[in-house]
């Protein structure tokens, strides 16, 4: 029986030395991690001075955020190279949390810039803009997919943004077939597609490049199935004045969607459809960044 306690810290005594609740010391104990030399009769525990010194480790390297059972192995296996090793694993933890705190902060930026865009979007009017090649990445739909198979087509096609760490188009977009968009026909749709934030080292069997070249685009109040008749009608218009003609399909866009609004006729949406001369003169609009409104 020891007989002299004066030299051992009773749990309060130690929990006040290190300002910690006398709670951690129990947990500490129950877990195996840091047990009391004795308990007295009167059911304090008492702690020697080499139980001092590995609270001292046990509570800095909580500090660092350590996992405890990390800091049991090191404390029944302390070494100068075992400690450098702890270490140099945590740092490498590190460094992965602020590569990820990085993307996450790039991502918030994309997301706040596209909407800060949408606010500034010219509405009702339609623009040749050059574009050039850009990867998509690309769902077809198979034909008569309808209802919730369409539903789990989109998420799918997100998924696999979200696994090549992608985020700046997580708006899906569809593609139409631009026979049956003007011919009326606007509830069929070829494809979901997305852009990439990184066209690098892109996967070839969900990819398609659209062309380089001049594309029409308009953006428009409400949904596409509310405005498609009277966007079907600007366009029209539009290539019969500038003796134009569409190339390719179509590719549509919501800006501003559930996301960001619960009234549909607050939607934003914009249409993309590449156009040539119909008298094979070459296009006026510059190769460049330009934005041409007629």
């Amino acid at each position: 029986m020891i007989k002299n306690y004066d030299n051992y810290f009773t749990s309060g005594e130690l929990s006040s030395l290190y300002q910690i609740p006398k709670q951690t010391l129990l947990y500490y104990d129950k877990i195996g991690l840091l047990k009391p030399a004795f308990i007295s009769s009167n059911s304090y525990r008492h702690y020697n001075i080499d139980q001092y010194l590995s609270l001292e480790i046990i509570l800095n390297l909580r500090r660092l955020d350590i996992p405890i059972a990390k800091i049991k192995t090191y404390l029944d296996n302390k070494s100068p190279a075992a400690f450098l090793a702890l270490l140099e694993e945590k740092d490498k933890d590190c460094l992965n949390t602020i590569a990820e705190l990085q993307r996450i902060h790039k991502n918030i930026s994309i997301v706040k810039e596209n909407i800060v865009q949408t606010q500034n979007i010219i509405l009702e009017q339609i623009l040749l803009i050059h574009e050039p090649m850009t990867p998509l990445c690309y769902t077809p739909i198979e034909k008569g997919t309808t209802g919730k198979s369409i539903i789990k087509m989109i998420a799918r096609h997100v998924y696999k943004l979200f696994t090549q760490n992608q985020f700046s188009g997580k708006n899906v977009g569809w593609v139409v077939d631009k026979t049956d968009f003007f011919s009326e026909n606007y509830m069929r749709s070829l494809a979901f597609y997305s852009t990439y934030d990184d066209s690098t080292n892109l996967p070839k069997s969900t990819s398609y490049i659209r062309a380089e070249g001049v594309y029409m685009t308009v953006a428009f109040k409400g949904t596409y199935y509310q405005r498609a008749g009277e966007i079907r009608i600007m366009l029209e218009n539009f290539m019969q004045v500038n003796s134009l003609e569409p190339i390719g399909n179509i590719f549509i866009i919501p800006l501003r969607n559930h996301w960001l609004t619960s009234n549909t006729k607050e939607y934003i949406n914009k249409l993309i459809i590449r156009v040539a001369n119909k008298t094979s003169v070459k296009t006026s609009v510059k190769t460049s960044k330009n934005i041409i409104s007629i």
